[in-house]
C-alpha cells in the first residue's frame, strides 16, 4: 500500500511501516513511491437458504393437482478473483430464485388422460462491490512489494473502488406451459403434446460501468497521472425468446414381449432464424425369452440444444453499448494507435481523476465506439447445435432381487458454438508461418507526417525493423538490438524472446496490413462449427430394496463406466489455436474421465438404532485432462491461448504430488514457440489426479399422525474431509527458465509445475426438514 495518501482517492493506510520500501522502478517524471504492508483479515461467508412448499389436492377420483413454490437465496462473498484487492473492492454475489409451478392431471376416461403443467420463474443474480457503486475502479501496478531481503523482483495489481471489471448481472423471467394428451387404443399408446416458453433475459454488463483508471505505479497514482481510462455506457440489453415445441409419439406393443416406440418432435426458437429443427426418435424394448426377466433395449434420436441467451447477449449488446477507451485512440492523420506519451497527454488534457464520464461527454461523443460491432459479431449462418444419440442396452434379473444391466451409448453433437478471429492476419502465399514471413526481409519504420513510427516508436528506433531468431545478448533473450547499415539505423528484435511484449507488439504491427481490415484488430465471430463425441459403456449391478428381519433392509447399486468424451473447445466461446481450425483442437474434454465407479445404497436400520435411514454414495474416477498453456499470443492471431512446443512423451504430463521430484527431461522437452509459430503440444495433454468422493445422507421419519410425517435430514458432502485435487489448466512460466533467472525463480517453478493447487470441495453439512401432511 502507498505510504502517502492521495486526497482525491483515499486508500487505507498501511497496517505497519515495518518493511517499508521504495518502488523498484520509477515512472518518470514521478519519483518512486514508498510502499508498506497492508494486512487485514476479511470475513467472506457463503450463505444459502432454500424453501420448498408443495400442496397436493384431489378434486375428484379422476382429477388432481399440485402447487409447488420454490424460493432460493444465496449470498456468496467468496467469488472474487484474488490478487491485491482491498476489502471495499470485493465482489459479493447474490442469487435469488423464485418459482411457482402448477400441474393438473385429468382422467377423461380409461383411454384418455391429460396432463397440464404451468410455471412462472424468476432469476435475479447480482454482483456488487462492497464499496460505493458510483466509485470508479482503480488499478495500481505495484513493483516489488516485498521485503528488501526477498531477492525476487515481483509486481502485483492493487484493486480499489467498485471493482466491477469483468462482472455482469442477468435477470430472467420465464413463463412455461406444457400439455400432454395420452390416448390408449388397443396395442397403441399415443402421446401428443406441446411445450411453450416465453423468456425475457436482461443482461447488465458491469465491466467498466463506473470507469476504470490504470496507474503504472504507486507514484503515478499519488500524482494523479493515469496511463489508461476506459468506461462502458448503455450496458443493459434485453433479449426476448419464444420457444415452441410439439411432439407426437406412438408406443406400440407389437407382441407381449416386444415394444416399439417412435415419434417426432419439432422445436422453434424465435431468437435465431433456424427453422429446420425436426427431431425423430425411435426406441425398442424386447424380451427374447418371454419370461419378464430379460430385456434388450435400443434407442436412437436427434436432439436439439437450447439457445444460450447469455452468449447471444455477448454479441448483440453492442447495438447500443458505447465504449470509451484511451488505449484504442488513434492519431487521425496516420490512423495509428496513440503512443504511450500521446495517450498520457490526452488523458491529462481531457480527464480529471477520479471523475468518470457520461455518455454525453464531448470526448465520448467524439471517440466512443460501438464495442461489440468493433470486436464481436454473430455468424449469419448461426444455428442451434444438434445431437445424434444412440443407446443399446441389456438387462437381466439374476434372482434374489439382483439385476444386471449393460448399456453402450454414443452421442455426437454437431454445430456447437465456437469463436474465431475473422480479422486475423492472413499469411501470404509461399511462407510456412509468420516467423518465415518476418525473417524474409527488413520492414520500413519511417516517421509519418506527425513524427510517429508505425512499427516501433521510441527515441532510439531505427528506420527499419529486422527480426532474427538468435538472442542479441547472451544473458538477456529479450534484448533489442540496434545496428547501422549503409548509414541507416535498424532495430533488431529476437523472435525467440521469452516474455518481451515489445517484440510481440512490433511483430503484430508488422503484419497488421495483412488483416482483412487493417483499421481493426481482433474481430471475434461466433459460428456453429464445433463438434463433440461421446462413447460410453456402463455395466451395473443392483440389489432391489428388500426388508430383512428386525426391521433392517437395504438396497445396493454398483456401476462401472468406461468412456471417452472428445470435443474441440471448453465453452461456447472457445477459440482454436490456429484460426478456425477446430479439427486440430479435437482432444479429450476437460470433464473426460476414462474410468468411473459408483457404489451407493440405502440402509434402513432397526429400532435399536433409531430406525435411521443411511444413504451413502462412493464415487471413484481416473484423472481428468488438463490443458497446458502459455497464456500469451505467440502465433500472432490476437488470442492468448497458445500452447508450448513439446518433443517428449505426452504420457509424462501428469499431475504430481507436492514434494514429488520433477523429471528434468520433462522440462527440457518443453519449449517456447518462436513468435509467429504455433506450438505442437495437443490440447488437454495433461492428466490430472484421480477422483475420490464419499457422501452420506442420514434421515429419520417421525409419524405425527395418520397423514402427517416429519422427516429431518442431514447431508454430508465429503464426509471424510479428504483433500481431492483438481486441475483446470497449467501455465508454463518460461520466464523462470531464462538464462538470467535466479536460482530462487527457477526452483519456485520446479516446485510448483504440475502440482495441483485446486481442490474440489471441503466437507460440508446441510440440514433439512420435510413435512408431509
Amino acid at each position: 500500500m502507498p505510504v502517502q495518501t492521495n486526497p482525491r482517492f483515499p486508500l487505507p493506510q498501511p497496517t505497519t511501516l515495518t518493511g517499508r520500501r521504495t518502488e523498484a522502478s520509477d515512472s518518470a517524471p514521478n519519483q518512486p513511491a514508498e510502499l508498506a504492508p497492508y494486512v487485514v483479515p476479511i470475513n467472506t461467508p457463503l450463505r444459502e437458504h432454500t424453501l420448498t412448499a408443495r400442496l397436493d389436492h384431489n378434486f375428484t377420483d379422476t382429477h388432481n393437482a399440485t402447487l409447488l413454490l420454490q424460493l432460493g437465496r444465496t449470498r456468496n462473498l467468496r467469488q472474487f478473483g484474488g490478487g491485491s484487492r482491498l476489502a471495499d473492492a470485493l465482489q459479493g454475489r447474490t442469487r435469488n430464485t423464485d418459482a411457482l409451478a402448477y400441474s393438473d392431471n385429468f382422467v377423461f376416461s380409461p383411454r384418455l388422460i391429460n396432463q397440464l403443467r404451468a410455471q412462472v420463474s424468476r432469476l435475479t443474480p447480482a454482483l456488487k462491490a462492497q464499496a460505493d457503486a458510483s466509485r470508479p475502479v482503480v488499478l495500481v501496478t505495484l513493483d516489488d512489494p516485498l521485503p528488501a531481503s526477498d531477492p525476487a523482483n515481483r509486481s502485483g495489481t492493487l484493486v480499489a473502488g467498485s471493482s466491477t471489471a469483468g462482472a455482469s448481472d442477468r435477470r430472467e423471467m420465464r413463463w412455461q406451459l406444457q400439455d400432454a394428451l395420452t390416448i390408449l387404443s388397443g396395442a397403441h399408446t399415443f402421446k401428443l403434446g406441446t411445450d411453450l416458453q416465453r423468456i425475457r433475459s436482461t443482461f447488465i454488463d458491469l465491466a467498466d460501468a463506473t470507469g476504470t483508471y490504470n496507474f503504472t505505479s504507486a507514484a503515478d497514482f499519488l500524482a494523479n497521472t493515469p496511463s489508461r481510462f476506459r468506461q462502458n455506457f448503455n450496458t443493459e440489453s434485453t433479449q426476448r425468446n419464444f420457444y415452441a415445441a410439439a411432439f407426437a409419439q406412438d408406443e406400440w406393443r407389437v407382441r407381449p414381449n416386444l415394444m416399439l416406440s417412435f415419434g417426432l418432435r419439432y422445436e422453434r426458437e424465435t431468437i435465431l432464424h433456424d427453422t429446420n429443427n425436426f427431431a425423430p426418435r425411435l426406441a425398442l424394448a424386447y424380451d427374447p425369452f418371454g419370461t419378464g426377466k430379460t430385456v434388450v433395449r435400443l434407442g436412437a434420436g436427434i436432439f436439439f440444444n437450447r439457445v444460450l441467451l447469455r452468449t447471444i447477449d455477448d454479441f448483440t449488446l453492442g447495438q447500443a453499448r458505447v465504449l470509451f477507451d484511451t488505449n484504442v485512440l488513434v492519431e487521425p492523420t496516420t490512423g495509428r494507435v496513440l503512443t504511450d506519451e500521446q495517450r498520457r497527454a490526452f488523458i491529462a488534457a481531457n480527464l480529471s481523476f477520479p471523475q468518470p464520464l457520461n455518455v454525453d461527454s464531448p470526448v465520448v461523443r467524439q471517440f466512443g465506439t460501438v464495442q461489440t460491432n468493433f470486436a464481436r459479431r454473430l455468424d449469419p449462418a448461426l444455428r442451434i447445435p444438434e445431437s445424434y444419440q444412440t443407446n443399446v442396452g441389456f438387462e437381466r434379473e439374476l434372482g434374489h432381487n439382483i439385476v444386471f444391466e449393460a448399456n453402450y451409448t454414443f452421442n455426437r453433437t454437431a454445430h456447437l458454438w465456437r469463436e474465431f478471429n475473422a480479422n486475423a492476419a492472413r499469411l501470404p502465399a509461399g511462407f510456412r508461418d509468420f516467423t518465415a514471413y518476418l525473417l524474409s526481409r527488413d520492414f520500413a519504420n519511417f516517421r509519418d507526417r506527425t513524427g510517429t513510427r508505425p512499427l516501433y516508436n521510441v527515441s532510439t528506433a531505427g528506420e527499419l525493423v529486422r527480426f532474427t531468431t538468435a538472442p542479441l545478448s547472451a544473458n538477456d533473450p529479450n534484448a533489442i538490438g540496434r545496428v547501422i547499415e549503409s548509414g541507416i539505423p535498424v532495430s533488431v528484435f529476437n523472435l525467440n524472446s521469452i516474455n518481451s511484449t515489445t517484440a510481440l507488439n512490433v511483430a503484430l504491427a508488422t503484419i497488421n496490413d495483412l488483416r482483412p481490415d487493417p483499421t481493426r484488430t481482433e474481430l471475434e465471430q461466433l459460428a456453429a462449427i464445433g463438434n463433440s463425441f461421446y462413447h460410453g459403456l456402463t455395466i451395473e449391478a443392483r440389489r432391489r430394496f428388500a426388508p430383512l428381519k428386525g426391521g433392517f433392509g437395504f438396497s445396493l447399486r454398483a456401476a462401472y463406466t468406461l468412456s471417452r468424451l472428445l470435443d474441440d473447445g471448453v465453452v461456447n466461446t472457445s477459440d482454436a489455436v490456429r484460426v478456425g481450425d477446430f479439427r486440430q483442437e479435437r482432444a479429450s474434454s476437460l470433464p473426460d474421465r476414462r474410468h468411473r465407479f459408483v457404489l451407493s445404497g440405502v440402509f434402513d436400520l432397526p429400532r435399536a438404532l433409531s430406525r435411521l435411514r443411511l444413504a451413502p454414495i462412493l464415487r471413484l474416477a481416473s484423472g481428468a485432462p488438463f490443458n497446458l498453456s502459455l497464456g500469451v499470443d505467440r502465433n500472432l492471431d490476437d488470442v492468448d491461448n497458445d500452447r508450448p512446443a513439446f518433443n517428449g512423451d505426452p504420457h509424462s504430463l501428469r499431475a504430481r504430488q507436492p514434494g514429488e521430484p520433477l523429471d528434468p527431461a520433462l522440462v527440457a522437452a518443453l519449449s517456447l514457440p518462436t513468435i509467429g509459430q504455433t506450438g505442437n503440444l495437443p490440447r488437454n495433454s495433461g492428466r490430472g489426479p484421480a477422483l475420490f468422493l464419499f457422501d452420506l445422507n442420514v434421515t429419520r421419519e417421525f409419524r405425527l399422525s395418520e397423514r402427517t410425517r416429519l422427516r429431518p435430514a442431514i447431508e454430508f458432502d465429503n464426509v471424510l474431509n479428504k483433500t481431492v485435487f483438481s486441475f483446470g489448466a497449467e501455465f508454463i512460466n518460461f520466464n523462470a527458465l531464462r538464462p538470467d533467472a535466479t536460482d530462487a525463480q527457477r526452483q519456485a517453478f520446479l516446485d510448483s509445475f504440475l502440482v495441483p493447487t485446486h481442490t474440489l470441495r471441503p466437507r460440508s453439512v446441510r440440514l433439512g426438514l420435510r413435512l408431509d401432511f
